[in-house]
């Protein structure tokens, strides 16, 4: 398998995370040595999701803070919670980690593209006799 980028690599939760989510994706032949950048990407935010809500599960980490004057305020955590969501659904999207993108990946095998745009655009001389 491809060498994992030294960040990942260097955090044991991020490794294992790597080690699991790359296995699934040779598993069903969409790895490619491109991928390892984005695939960081998305590997890291799955780790700081994981952080995040260990943090969030403190007793003491409240979800609405309090600021030195009684204003109220939320908790800036929730706020980065949410940014690591949406990085995990962009990315894991990208590798059809989720059922919706896994359906939509398989829907049109790479050898059938052709055929389906001639379908969809017509045959050229299709469209000139139309004219």
């Amino acid at each position: 398998m491809d060498q994992k980028p030294e960040t990942i690599a260097s955090n044991a939760e991020a490794s294992a995370v790597w080690d699991t989510l790359q296995e699934q994706l040779h598993t069903r032949g969409k790895w490619r040595p491109e991928y390892v950048s984005m695939f960081a990407v998305l590997v890291d935010a799955i780790v700081g999701f994981y952080d995040t809500c260990v943090t969030l599960a403190n007793p003491d980490c409240l979800p609405i803070l309090i600021s030195r004057k009684g204003q109220p305020y939320r908790n800036p955590l929730l706020d980065i919670k949410a940014a690591h969501i949406g990085v995990i659904h962009r990315y894991g999207s990208a590798f059809g980690l989720s059922p919706l993108s896994d359906a939509k990946l398989k829907a049109v095998p790479l050898e059938g593209l052709p055929e389906l745009l001639k379908l969809m655009l017509g045959e050229p001389d299709q469209a000139a006799a139309k004219t």
